[in-house]
């Protein structure tokens, strides 16, 4: 029986692929946990359209991505945070507060293409290296007391 997988299934396929499956793990387990859909001709038509179109979104967010990554790039963003007397800062920088203090800034970067090895808990300036597929460019943190 043929399928248009709904979501990548593990040993299967990625979504909106077509694979040749027997009709009781069709029917038993991709159909009822809506991981696919029968490959009839409407089915096939719409899940077409429907791949076409996120190819789209995600060449536009790649895009969009660039030019975010275009701003930047080898630049100081300075923040003020909290720090004790051993320049400790009192709540870390993770990936996520990264990618927030950013988007403060206009400046739109998902957390999971920010590269840090373990999170910033010094005051001063970091290096933090930014990816997006093949382009990768780096910008620098400055922690200043508040």
């Amino acid at each position: 029986m043929k399928v248009i997988l709904l979501k990548d299934v593990k040993g299967l396929g990625k979504r909106y692929e077509e694979k040749n499956v027997s009709e009781g793990y069709a029917s038993n387990f991709l159909v009822p946990k809506k991981l696919a859909v029968s490959a009839t001709g409407s089915a096939g038509a719409q899940m077409k359209n429907l791949k076409e179109n996120e190819f789209q979104n995600q060449e536009a967010r790649s895009r969009h991505l660039e030019v975010e990554i275009h701003k930047l790039s080898n630049t100081t963003i300075t923040v003020k945070m909290k720090i004790n007397e051993k320049n400790h800062l009192f709540a870390s920088l993770t990936r996520e507060k990264i990618s927030e203090l950013l988007k403060e800034r206009d400046i739109d970067v998902p957390a999971d293409c920010i590269n840090l090895k373990q999170s910033i808990k010094e005051a001063g300036v970091h290096s933090i290296s930014v990816k997006i597929g093949y382009k990768e460019t780096h910008f620098n943190l400055n922690i200043e007391p508040a």
